[in-house]
């Protein structure tokens, strides 16, 4: 395959519910009534693709770092030329809001899509924690073939656009990008 078009990537990866509820869990202030088998599944579905993207870059010779979303800072950001967002549509927002005018490209992975079926059959109770993933470029299924082409240059880049807003109080004005 030829020379890969980046050179050092940074992985922002989502951390899951049950990582967050198995947290709260430890403390004794978790809800009650979650259904933590559903949560853990979706928590190993999300591993595992990250561990499959781990090892698309380690074949590919990249350098990459990882971090979570929740950690995520500008400083992260120092000499990456992209940022992959393992996760869903949060997780590519969540990492866009540290990314200036387009200057370093956003791949989204989304780690645990919503099923065909799921997207077909209406039913009363959803599950909110699948995702559409409309900002994602590829899926945990797919990235094995789509990724190493964007990779090596074959991806299209697309540019989208963010809302800037500023609220005004009497107390302090807040910018949000």
């Amino acid at each position: 395959m030829s020379t890969p078009a980046f050179r050092r990537l940074l992985v922002v990866i989502k951390q899951t519910a049950w990582e967050e509820y198995s947290q709260l869990r430890a403390r004794g202030q978790a809800p009650k009534a979650l259904r933590w088998k559903r949560l853990e599944s979706r928590f190993h579905t999300h591993q595992q693709c990250v561990n499959d993207l781990v090892d698309i870059l380690k074949r590919n010779n990249l350098q990459f770092s990882c971090v979570n979303r929740v950690e995520l800072d500008r400083q992260h950001l120092a000499d990456v030329d992209l940022v992959i967002a393992v996760g869903g549509d949060g997780t590519c927002l969540s990492a866009a809001h540290f990314l200036d005018h387009g200057t370093i490209p956003l791949l989204g992975i989304n780690s645990d899509p919503m099923s065909e079926e799921h997207k077909i059959v209406k039913k009363k109770k959803t599950d909110e924690r699948t995702s559409h993933g409309a900002l994602c470029a590829c899926t945990a299924a797919n990235m094995k073939g789509k990724l190493p082409r964007i990779l090596h240059g074959g991806g299209i880049l697309s540019t989208r656009s963010r809302i800037q807003c500023i609220v005004k109080s009497t107390i302090s004005e807040t910018r949000l990008v």
